[in-house]
């Protein structure tokens, strides 16, 4: 699997900002139709990246799929920071977009960004999920036993190391660090998996798709034999596309079914994300509360310890 934890995610989590939320849907303020957006080339931008142009290219079968299917030119746009894709869908420059997981609220909230689609397969949407982990034969069997322990974090740019799990074990169970835990730092997913194994850890907050990578490089055992979950979040959700809510409802819909229809077989889609093999529909308000309750918990811990 090539896809890695975004990095906007970490940083917007960091600010731990709280915006209001908003389902994404057609334009409120658009009472006559002269206010819509009809546009004879669309401009369509992934998520930002180091190299814009590598994702070009795995991009081009697919825009030149929409542009037959909506009739219209549909071009690439390689944008490079994230305040940079924000700005140019809320001036209306840029159509149709794909936003990481951790920028979407943001996108809807400032952009008027609709989410519409992720990539997925037969079971729907792929994310991961941020598990608690602990060994079988030690002593943490809930997350009230972490209580007086210590618990490795990651690092302190971590989403699904750090962020994720001090924010949910504050909303969820009500506990801060350094009063109801103490903490120390790993350094890396892999480090904390393995210190759990190894019995230096007693329990760990790590991605659980690392887990699995490590297991199939032949660097921890089968985890059923020494592993057990002590909790596990909701899916994180995985980059969302949609469009801008200045286009035609009728142009939304049509992009909108243009992704879900699209046939992955033999592209270079396929090649570059290796689990996922069609676009999934995606219901904003409920696969993004995750994130929102995060948000929520790290700007409440962050108030309390005066960060």
């Amino acid at each position: 699997m090539k896809k890695t934890i975004p990095m906007i995610m970490i940083v917007l989590l960091a600010l731990a900002i709280v915006m209001p939320l908003t389902a994404g849907g057609s334009r409120e303020d658009a009472s006559d139709s002269k206010d819509w957006l009809d546009p004879d080339i669309l401009v369509f931008a992934y998520s930002p990246v180091e190299d814009p142009a590598v994702y070009e290219e795995v991009f081009a079968e697919f825009i030149d799929y929409l542009s037959q299917e909506l009739g219209r030119s549909v071009r690439y746009f390689g944008v490079r920071s994230y305040a940079a894709q924000v700005e140019a869908m809320r001036a209306g420059r840029l159509h149709i977009s794909g936003f990481a997981s951790g920028s979407v609220e943001d996108a809807v909230n400032t952009a008027g960004f609709v989410p519409q689609t992720a990539m997925g397969n037969k079971d729907g949407m792929i994310g991961y999920r941020m598990a608690i982990i602990a060994r079988q034969d030690g002593n943490i069997n809930t997350v009230e036993d972490l209580k007086g322990r210590t618990i490795p974090f990651v690092s302190e740019s971590s989403g699904s190391g750090y962020f994720a799990p001090r924010a949910l074990l504050y909303e969820e169970f009500g506990m801060l660090p350094n009063t109801d835990y103490d903490v120390l730092f790993s350094g890396s997913h892999d480090n904390s998996i393995m210190g759990v194994f190894y019995g230096d850890y007693e329990a760990a907050p790590v991605a659980d798709v690392v887990i699995g990578r490590m297991h199939a490089g032949e660097r921890i055992d089968n985890p059923a034999d020494w592993m057990k979950t002590v909790y596990e979040s909701p899916l994180f959700p995985s980059t969302a596309y949609g469009v801008s809510n200045k286009l035609h409802p009728d142009l939304q819909e049509a992009i909108k079914q243009a992704f879900l229809e699209f046939d992955w077989t033999g592209t270079e889609l396929t090649k570059q994300w290796e689990q996922e093999d069609r676009f999934v529909e995606i219901d904003y308000e409920q696969d993004w509360e995750v994130q929102r309750v995060i948000r929520r918990g790290s700007q409440s811990v962050a108030e309390i310890l005066g960060e």
